[in-house]
């Protein structure tokens, strides 16, 4: 489901791209579930708002191999990439797209549409804030609050707490500028 004008009448791996309206269309509310895995947190939110809106259910996807702790909570709309597990005694909210090799410590508090990319560690006791981006190969020291609409930089080493919209990397990360548009990739 993609509503992108350009993508309409074509096909991805042999299944027509329809749009949200004729996916409702065909389906129905109580026919399809969706997974959204978007890489910007603030599209990512919009589309999840949009979707449960409609009375749509938002689906959580664990990668076959994955395990699952008893005592932690999770909301809808969390996918899990191979080679990455949730960690124990931690809160995770709604629409969270953790990828492959993303290691994590315990007790974490991960808010809405969070997206922990590829290669990169958090520690444990670590809050993170809603609508906030860890780029691959990120590391965010134990006990480390960051905050909203946060992008943390490819390769940065966080070891204090960031303030919501701060950008930051490096090594130690430094905040560089602030995120005004609230988006992380930019064309």
């Amino acid at each position: 489901v993609d509503d992108d004008e350009a993508k309409r009448g074509t096909t991805l791996v042999n299944l027509p791209i329809l749009n949200f309206e004729e996916a409702l269309a065909k389906y129905g509310t109580d026919g399809i579930e969706f997974m959204l895995s978007i890489g910007e947190p603030v599209v990512k939110d919009i589309v999840f708002e949009k979707v449960c809106s409609r009375g749509c259910k938002v689906t959580n996807l664990f990668h076959p191999e994955f395990r699952m702790p008893n005592d932690i909570k999770i909301g809808q709309g969390l996918v899990v990439h191979r080679f990455s597990g949730l960690p124990p005694c931690s809160v995770f909210g709604n629409n969270i797209l953790i990828q492959g090799h993303a290691i994590m410590g315990h007790n974490l508090t991960v808010g809405d549409n969070v997206v922990i990319s590829s290669l990169s560690f958090v520690g444990g006791d670590v809050k993170i804030g809603r609508n906030t981006y860890i780029a691959p190969g990120a590391c965010v020291r134990n006990g480390v609050t960051i905050g909203e609409n946060v992008v943390v930089g490819m390769g940065a080493i966080v070891t204090k707490d960031i303030p919501d919209n701060a950008v930051v990397y490096g090594n130690p990360a430094k905040i560089m500028r602030y995120n005004e548009k609230g988006r992380v990739f930019s064309k």
